[in-house]
């Protein structure tokens, strides 16, 4: 009994392939796509012949070329080690997208996918020259000059054209954050003042949406029992002005960078930060509250932020802008402002306070507490005139380093907007 085997399915093509002639000899094939040249290649699915791959790509092969290098490019997107699992989906979107386009009629696929075999190219060249460069530190012009001729070409676009889709999305990347910390629910304790009622409906809308958060509650003021075991020399709390401003250009540096209301364990803890990291960061911009032997005291104003500034450069990845600068010395005034009433202190010793809480954990001694205890005791023995002397030589410094910024813009706009942009 036999088998009846299966009839092959024939594919018809929108073309007619020419017969071969008996007399030519047998060996030579005409391209079956041209119908000029010798053919030297067989379609794996119609089983055409062709002499090149201009023939094979020709539209009226098309119905075999197409549905070729989709399956191609899928098989490279699924082996590729290198390919995220996001850069797969959005290629494969793609695909999809130029199927859709074939169906109406419209698009041309091969072109969009040579073009995309381009762009993989350009990423793989790129990836090869930055692979033992450190981005941190090449110089941002050299950095654009590895980078390929038509994304060069195309950022140059964006900056002539800052309303352009392309340069939104540019600058909506620049900004984007780096770093993972909260956004925080509640207000730092110094801005208090923004709580109070405001005398005009101008002021009041301008703070509205500030308005909205909780401002967190002020830290509690040194305990007497411990005030009363200090007693400082006199006039030491004059001489020791300087540094106590230092202390408050870190402190408020380092609330403002984690995102935190106050250095309460509470906050610490919502912000996914531990006590000692908190500890060490604060050493690092004021060693002389951690060091026990330090003898460092700033005798004037710029000496003091100079010096935490400087810190405050080392530890960031990129050089600080003048604008962070002149925000903290601006917070400054409402830290050293006396009230009114008598009974009243200024906000730096809430300050100092919130620092010797999170320096008076059991297994931290009580070297750096009493530390800061100390200077608390000496600072109370300013009056109320000091303090305003203080006041004004900070709104004096901030006045001056203002002037010294608009005058650096005035002098060179070009420059300085080049340096923004990059």
């Amino acid at each position: 009994m036999s088998i009846k085997q299966p009839k092959p399915l024939q594919i018809r093509l929108p073309f007619s392939v020419p017969k071969p002639n008996k007399s030519t000899n047998t060996d030579t094939r005409i391209c079956g796509i041209c119908r000029k040249n010798q053919s030297r290649y067989t379609c794996p699915r119609c089983n055409i012949v062709y002499c090149s791959l201009d023939c094979f790509r020709d539209e009226s092969h098309a119905q075999c070329s197409e549905p070729f290098y989709k399956s191609t490019v899928l098989s490279s997107i699924a082996s590729d080690p290198k390919a995220g699992l996001d850069e797969k989906k959005n290629m494969i979107e793609m695909l999809r997208r130029f199927e859709q386009a074939q169906a109406e009629g419209g698009g041309d696929t091969l072109a969009e996918l040579e073009e995309l075999e381009r762009h993989e190219e350009d990423e793989d060249e790129l990836l090869e020259k930055l692979k033992d460069i450190d981005l941190d530190e090449i110089d941002s012009n050299q950095l654009f000059h590895l980078l390929p001729q038509h994304h060069r070409d195309a950022f140059l676009t964006a900056l002539k054209n800052p309303d352009s889709q392309e340069a939104k999305e540019l600058l909506d990347e620049a900004t984007k954050p780096t770093n993972t910390l909260k956004t925080p629910s509640v207000l730092p304790w110094w801005e208090d003042h923004l709580n109070e009622d405001s005398d005009g409906e101008e002021e009041q809308d301008s703070h509205a949406e500030v308005e909205k958060l909780e401002t967190a509650s002020m830290p509690e003021l040194l305990p007497n029992q411990v005030i009363n075991t200090i007693s400082p020399p006199e006039g030491v709390g004059k001489k020791l002005i300087y540094n106590a401003v230092a202390i408050c250009i870190a402190y408020l540096h380092t609330l403002l960078s984690f995102r935190l209301p106050a250095l309460s364990y509470a906050y610490l803890q919502e912000s996914d930060i531990s006590p000692q990291e908190m500890k060490e960061y604060l050493g690092q911009l004021v060693p002389f509250l951690v060091q026990p032997k330090s003898t460092t005291r700033y005798e004037n104003l710029s000496s003091a932020w100079g010096d935490v500034w400087d810190k405050i450069g080392d530890e960031m990845s990129s050089p600080p802008t003048i604008s962070i600068l002149l925000q903290l010395l601006s917070l400054l005034p409402s830290l050293i402002h006396p009230p009114i009433i008598t009974t009243s202190s200024p906000k730096i010793f809430n300050l100092l306070s919130d620092l010797y809480h999170l320096f008076s954990t059991p297994k931290a001694g009580g070297a750096i507490p009493r530390k800061i205890a100390f200077y608390f005791k000496s600072l109370q023995s300013l009056t109320r005139q000091d303090w305003l002397l203080l006041e004004r030589e900070v709104e004096r410094e901030l006045n001056r380093l203002k002037d010294e910024d608009e005058n650096v813009d005035a002098e060179q706009p070009e420059r300085r907007e080049r340096l923004e942009m990059l």
